[in-house]
């Protein structure tokens, strides 16, 4: 019959495309009947296996995050519910042929499920470096529009095929969230597809993601009744979740009231801690909040922020006098709680001459620079609990870091990875990227202030105006602090003269 009426209709008689076994209790899925992928073609297309026995197709729409059916991840009959998942899943892009050691394989760590339709929202482990992401088309699909599908589920001949499959299916109708889409006899989705992206081609040979797979009648698929020959399918529409995926995926080491800006906190000469929201049209909003600590702070020594306990929200790290580093983990609501010890380093960070904060390492949790008193640079992993692994020296500079006067940290290049700047004793300023491995690449002059940067008091790096770059907040030798834009390349655009007058000046440090 052809396909028509509403996605109900439809998926009480398809069958889901993800294949199952053990705790998923959702049908086996298979790959496209079309023929092979072109070598290196859709190269954002995720394999994902989950469990021991259970496969499905997935398309990477952040260096962190693959879109894929929810109904990969049913368990026991229950839907995909958020957070890790029940079991192990690991995720493979950039791979076409399976047999190959090409492309990336990252475990699974968190779903983001919708509630309206078949998709959900995968979290990896750490980012993929040298796949593009899809891009997701904002334009629904229409009625004899043709869309190109790219799965690893099952052919007609192969059980388990190791090679990337796509061919072209027409849509057949669409409601609000799905699209039911005409196969042909070289055109089917079966076991091992269920999320397999549907993809519009551009005029400039580029690709837009419409939906990924949900079911289908699998006909003429290996293993389905000789008997069924319909090749129609059903996708879940993803071209109006365009807003939900970049929420989903976005995140701001910085930000400590939970509005995608960054915040920033600051001590001042009395010993009291202050926490100051972002504004993205002006760079502070203009309300500060004291903190608990009374006066204490004073013999803070360092202060760093970032994501240090991996659920969104900034949080501090402070070196106190007596050597000792303790975090204190953000409320959400522009607040720090109590300390907790940091284990790491004992009471040696007394020495530390820098810190400054970031995801150097490309698993979404911010982890820490430090420049020791012998002049080296050292990273400090972050563990997603407050806690940090040991150090990897930083090669990069080798022991002249003890001459840097300032070094805020921040994704400059909008890359996903943090970079650091560093002001020289000569007043300079130079961009070090990141590498996504704990390492910055060699150094490049920022043009912007040539040698003005030495009467700088402080300076901290972050996104305060929300698009992704890291701006970098400055207090001059006057006592004001301007908002100098990042532009995605390594340098800084706009000066923006933030609220607080020349009053700045007396701030012990800032963060």
């Amino acid at each position: 019959m052809p396909v028509r009426g509403s996605r109900t209709a439809w998926t009480t008689a398809f069958l889901s495309t993800a294949v199952g076994a053990g705790l998923l209790t959702a049908s086996p899925a298979s790959a496209l009947t079309g023929g092979e992928a072109a070598s290196g073609s859709y190269a954002f297309t995720a394999k994902l296996n989950i469990g021991d026995a259970a496969a499905c197709t997935g398309a990477l729409v952040d260096p962190q995050w693959v879109i894929t059916a929810a109904s990969c991840f049913t368990v026991d009959g229950k839907p995909a519910q958020a957070g890790k998942p029940t079991v192990k899943t690991t995720v493979t892009v950039g791979r076409g042929d399976l047999a190959q050691a090409t492309g990336s394989v990252r475990e699974a760590v968190e779903l983001v499920p919708r509630a309206d339709r078949d998709v959900v929202m995968v979290k990896l482990s750490n980012r993929i470096q040298n796949v593009t992401p899809v891009k997701v088309a904002t334009t629904g699909p229409a009625a004899g529009e043709q869309l190109r599908s790219a799965g690893y589920g099952r052919t007609k001949t192969e059980w388990v095929p190791d090679k990337l499959h796509a061919q072209t299916f027409t849509v057949a109708s669409t409601d609000a969230t799905s699209v039911g889409l005409n196969g042909s006899a070289d055109a089917v989705h079966c076991q091992g597809d269920a999320g397999s992206p549907a993809l519009r081609a551009k005029r400039d040979a580029s690709v837009e993601l419409v939906a990924v797979n949900s079911t289908s009648w699998q006909g003429g698929c290996l293993g389905t009744d000789a008997s069924e020959t319909r090749t129609n399918a059903v996708d879940a529409r993803v071209d109006d979740l365009a807003s939900w995926i970049q929420q989903t995926a976005f995140r701001v080491q910085d930000d400590f009231t939970g509005d995608g800006i960054a915040d920033l906190a600051a001590i001042w000469s009395n010993g009291t801690l202050h926490i100051y929201p972002g504004d993205k049209n002006k760079g502070l909003a203009g309300t500060e909040t004291q903190q608990l600590g009374g006066t204490t702070w004073k013999t803070t020594k360092h202060l760093a922020k970032g994501d240090f306990t991996n659920d969104g929200i900034a949080d501090l790290i402070a070196i106190h006098s007596n050597g000792t580093m303790h975090l204190y983990a953000g409320d959400g609501k522009g607040g720090i709680k109590n300390s907790v010890p940091v284990t790491t380093g004992g009471s040696t960070w007394g020495t530390t001459k820098q810190l400054t904060a970031g995801d150097y390492t490309g698993d979404g949790i911010a982890d820490l620079m430090a420049v020791w008193n012998d002049g080296t640079m050292h990273l400090y992993k972050g563990k997603g609990d407050g806690q940090f692994e040991s150090e990897r020296r930083v090669t990069v500079g080798g022991n002249t870091w003890a001459t840097v006067r300032l070094l805020p940290g921040g994704d400059f290049d909008g890359d996903g990875i943090a970079d650091v700047m560093a002001v020289w004793n000569n007043g300079t300023l130079h961009f070090y990227k990141g590498n996504g491995e704990g390492q910055i690449e060699g150094e490049r002059p920022v043009a912007r202030g040539g040698n003005t940067w030495k009467t700088a008091l402080q300076m901290i790096g972050g996104d305060f105006d929300g698009d992704g770059i890291a701006d970098i907040m400055t207090v001059w030798n006057d006592g004001t602090m301007h908002l100098y834009k990042g532009n995605g390349k390594g340098d800084l655009t706009d000066d923006i003269s933030v609220w607080g007058g020349n009053t700045w000046k007396t701030l012990i440090e800032l963060t």
